[in-house]
């Protein structure tokens, strides 16, 4: 905790990864369809826990690590998992709900990982240090197509008080 305070605390990396947080949620409660705020919201969460999830699991095994987190408590970062990761398929799910859910993630995933992940790199946030950019197309393109399967969901049951 000593390092993170005297180290990445209001650095301008902090504050990119505060404004990386906080900024894309303004952006999407502006530009969210309204109507189909509770279905988005539901695969975000999704997409938000898995991110965190595997996000956790990759820096355990050191396969990358984060150099600048915004949280001294949390390996991870917070800014890519709660934040562009659940927003970015939220709006893709949004405007492209009628497109084949596996071209529209491989491509969300191929983007995210060849170009996301190196301006990641180059801004000195992230350290892919055993792992490679491609190595992340199929788990992007996969959280995709199931935040895609559960946004789209016919319905769910209804509650019912047990008796």
């Amino acid at each position: 905790m000593f390092v993170w305070k005297h180290e990445v605390l209001f650095t301008w990396e902090w504050w990119l990864g505060i404004i990386l947080t906080f900024i894309p949620w303004i952006v999407w409660i502006v530009f969210r369809e309204k109507k189909s705020t509770s279905r988005l919201l539901y695969a975000g969460t999704f997409v938000a826990l898995i991110s965190l999830t595997l996000d956790n699991v990759g820096v355990q095994l050191s396969a990358w690590n984060y150099l600048k987190p915004v949280t001294p408590i949390i390996p991870s970062y917070i800014p890519f998992d709660f934040s562009l990761m659940p927003i970015t398929v939220m709006f893709l799910i949004q405007w492209f709900y009628n497109k084949n859910p596996w071209i529209i993630g491989f491509i969300f995933g191929s983007i995210t990982a060849f170009i996301g992940e190196p301006i990641f790199k180059w801004l000195g946030l992230y350290d892919p240090a055993n792992w490679k950019f491609g190595y992340s197309v199929p788990f992007y393109a996969s959280i995709y197509f199931v935040a895609y399967k559960t946004a789209m969901s016919k319905k769910f049951s209804e509650l019912r008080a047990s008796e």
